[in-house]
């Protein structure tokens, strides 16, 4: 499973009640590869070429406690504005033709909250290019061509980690 290493940030991650183990992890690129028993099976979209254009309608597909959520977004500078909660570090982002575009950089410790809900914010987040750059220097290959890829094809593989164990 591909993260953000900043959803792990210093902790052991879990996965379920499996403790997980990781693989492979670049700080300077903040992502990390994870793998725990039972886990659903891989789903790579193909990754987005070109940057995302200013303004451009994006979609999240974060894990929660309560199952998946899916937000949309739109494209500000090298991050996305979308309604988020937390655990959406490592989430990925996906373009209107379900392109990678990135996956979320990091969630803030302490969220604005309104009403318990946190509102549409600004996240960072790590370009679908560097994400392939990295799972092909980990052995992985990125999809090629022009294959079909969507927010519901990708949801399944969206699962929450969960630190327990962390040294802080």
């Amino acid at each position: 499973m591909l993260t953000a290493a900043a959803a792990l940030s210093g902790c052991a991650p879990r996965i379920g009640a499996a403790a997980a183990r990781v693989l492979a992890s670049d700080p300077a690129q903040g992502l990390a590869l994870i793998e725990a028993p039972g886990l659903p099976a891989p789903v790579l979209p193909m990754p987005r070429a070109t940057p995302v254009g200013a303004d451009e309608a994006l979609t999240v597909l974060a894990a929660s406690a309560e199952g998946r959520v899916v937000a949309p977004g739109t494209a500000q500078g090298s991050g996305v504005v979308a309604p988020l909660q937390p655990g959406a570090a490592g989430a990925p982002v996906l373009d209107r033709a379900g392109a990678l575009a990135g996956i979320v950089a990091r969630y803030p410790d302490a969220p604005r909250l309104v009403a318990g809900v946190a509102p549409p914010a600004r996240f960072p987040i790590l370009p679908g290019d560097a994400v392939a750059g990295f799972l092909r220097r980990n052995g992985i290959a990125a999809p090629g061509g022009a294959g079909e890829s969507s927010a519901g094809a990708v949801a399944p593989a969206v699962v929450a980690v969960v630190a327990v164990t962390c040294a802080r």
